[in-house]
């Protein structure tokens, strides 16, 4: 036999003509597994959002607001999307690739990116963007194919069909969305504050802002319905969509009037309604010494305020020595001398001081991590982990506390309380969170599973994609697939939630009924208004950003500014991270020598 005869063709693995189906079916299947992966990661990255304020604030526990998420985010996500991919899958299948089998794994790559991103985002409680990091991984994927010269760095060129500008300009829009939320939410609260909570008639002027905030909620959600949902049907004219929004606030406003006038009118039934004629004197008499009581009372009420206030500050600042004496005892070395146990000292330190804290956190539904006693270390096995990780996943879902440090706590104790007021803000909270909650279900949830229905398309329509991809036409993902996606999402959030919803719900700065009502409305206004600029948007960046403001209304000092750094970083490095792992997955997997041996 010679030499010619024994030697065996080898091709490369793009230049092998097979079936396509046969060849590419993992594909689709493969992307499905990551995409589901992905809508996991994203629930519990992303979904805490719209919730952590009432889980911060006590209005709901985490199974609540697992139950509510999926009542809001499988219906949204399915039926209240856009079934079109978004304007970026669309321009960037139309880039050239070397075939259609790459195409379709660079799409792979991008969501492997974003779910290895996302999942350490939320390890570390990092609260970023999906959509940035499917932004950051498609980067990746272009610079393998393209290189760095075909992107532009400020105006677009030639070299890509993008639409919009250069990374940097493309940088700067999604910077706007946090700063415009924080100085909105700063202003509302400011101003609520000064006309309502700080007032002595606080709860009847709460009472009166009520039908505001739920015309504002109305209003917003009709808003973005006119905007975001309903043109996917019909077409609507500007009129229409303020004639719409219009009524809806107005009807908010009505709606809201008589609920409030009945229970105004059932509460004033049940306290002041006589039962006779001849109670009717005996209580006027009464309520004109009451209110002779009341003016005789005053000034001494006065001189007790005074007294309760600087009884107040001086709680406050033994709150701080408290903490920092126990800080120092906790570093100091321990005395070896000393033989007897010493868990009863500490147990009086950190059991016996917080009475001050009670005094001060009778509104937080929050508890302190207590420092355990050093205990003699025991192997356990890995049934005993599981059972152990199952009872504090029970604990922290039925039970609305949130453990925090004792830093966290002292932002928390220093904060401005308006305990008599907070308790009538706790309704319209639930209602802004539920409309923010149903916004990021049609749009960044919903967006998750855009990858796979190109995938789905490129696999079952392979000749629209051969060459630059021209003839290409608008993708549809349907309803079922996006369902699932915001199933996905919904068991994220209740199985890996509550990292994110323990920071953003308390550790940056403190939260209530008030406070999360301000920051969900100003979130949503943010997006409508980015959405409708055609701006990258984010609910997690808008957030934190209304967040900021309203830790800045409150007190410069009860923001816990290194937390805060510390999501900026996050920010900054998703783009830097995605399109770097990008990067190398598709070209590692590209490039590697593959060979057919017959």
């Amino acid at each position: 036999m010679s030499s010619k005869e024994r030697k065996i063709p080898v091709h490369v693995i793009t230049e092998v003509v097979g079936k396509w189906r046969k060849t590419y079916r993992w594909i689709p299947i493969f992307g499905a597994i990551v995409t589901f992966a992905m809508a996991f990661c994203t629930g519990a990255n992303n979904v805490p959002v719209p919730f952590s304020t009432l889980v911060g604030s006590g209005a709901l526990t985490l199974i609540q607001a697992t139950l509510a998420a999926s009542v809001i985010y499988v219906p949204g996500t399915a039926f209240a999307s856009n079934s079109t991919l978004d304007a970026l899958f669309s321009d960037f299948l139309k880039e050239k690739q070397p075939n259609e089998g790459f195409l379709m794994w660079s799409l792979v790559a991008v969501l492997i990116t974003a779910t290895i991103w996302l999942a350490l985002a939320t390890y570390f409680e990092l609260p970023v963007s999906s959509q940035q990091s499917t932004q950051g991984a498609l980067l990746g994927t272009v610079l393998v194919t393209e290189g760095i010269s075909s992107l532009p760095t400020w105006n677009k060129n030639k070299n890509h069909n993008f639409n919009g500008g250069g990374l940097l300009w493309i940088f700067l829009e999604w910077t706007m969305a946090p700063i415009i939320a924080c100085v909105g939410t700063f202003c509302f609260f400011a101003l609520l504050k000064i006309f309502i909570l700080r007032h002595d008639n606080a709860e009847k002027r709460a009472l009166l802002f009520a039908p505001i905030c739920y015309g504002a909620s109305t209003g917003l959600l009709c808003l973005f319905f006119m905007y975001q949902v309903i043109p996917l049907k019909v077409t609507i004219k500007k009129w229409e969509t303020a004639v719409a929004v219009t009524l809806a606030t107005l009807m908010g406003v009505l709606l809201s009037l008589l609920v409030l006038l009945y229970m105004a009118r059932k509460r004033f039934d049940s306290q002041g309604k006589p039962h006779n004629n001849g109670d009717n004197k005996s209580s006027e008499l009464g309520l004109i010494e009451s209110t002779r009581d009341e003016e005789s009372n005053i000034n001494s009420k006065n001189e007790d305020e005074k007294f309760e206030d600087a009884l107040k500050e001086f709680m406050q600042l033994r709150v701080l020595d408290t903490v920092y004496e126990e800080d120092e005892r906790s570093w100091a070395s321990p005395n070896t001398d000393i033989v007897s146990d010493p868990v009863p000292e500490s147990s009086q330190v950190v059991l016996g001081q917080p009475t001050r804290f009670k005094q001060l956190l009778e509104s937080t539904p929050n508890r302190l991590v207590q420092r355990k006693p050093l205990i003699k270390m025991e192997n356990t096995t890995s049934k005993e982990k599981l059972s152990e990780f199952f009872k504090d996943l029970e604990k922290f879902s039925f039970y609305p506390l949130v453990e925090y440090d004792r830093h966290t706590l002292v932002r928390h104790a220093l904060a401005e309380k308006f305990d008599e007021t907070e308790k009538l803000f706790g309704f319209p909270q639930l209602l802004a969170s539920c409309i923010l909650a149903f916004i990021q279900s049609s749009t960044e949830i919903a967006a998750v599973v855009s990858p796979l229905g190109a995938i789905i398309d490129i696999f079952n329509h392979r000749a629209r994609y051969s060459g630059n991809g021209e003839d290409a036409v608008s993708i549809h993902v349907n309803w079922w697939i996006r369902g699932i996606g915001g199933i996905a999402a919904s068991i994220g959030f209740f199985v890996w939630g509550w990292k994110l919803t323990q920071s953003l719900g308390g550790k940056l700065t403190y939260m209530s009924n008030s406070r999360g009502l301000v920051s969900q409305l100003c979130t949503v206004a943010t997006v409508i208004m980015m959405t409708r600029l055609n701006l990258p948007v984010s609910t997690s960046h808008a957030f934190v950003g209304s967040l900021l403001g309203i830790g800045i209304a409150d007190d410069p000092w009860n923001v816990n500014w290194k937390l805060f750094i510390k999501f900026l970083f996050g920010w900054v490095f998703t783009i830097l991270f995605c399109s770097g792992v990008a990067y190398g997955i598709y070209s590692f997997t590209i490039f590697s020598p593959g060979y057919v041996v017959p």
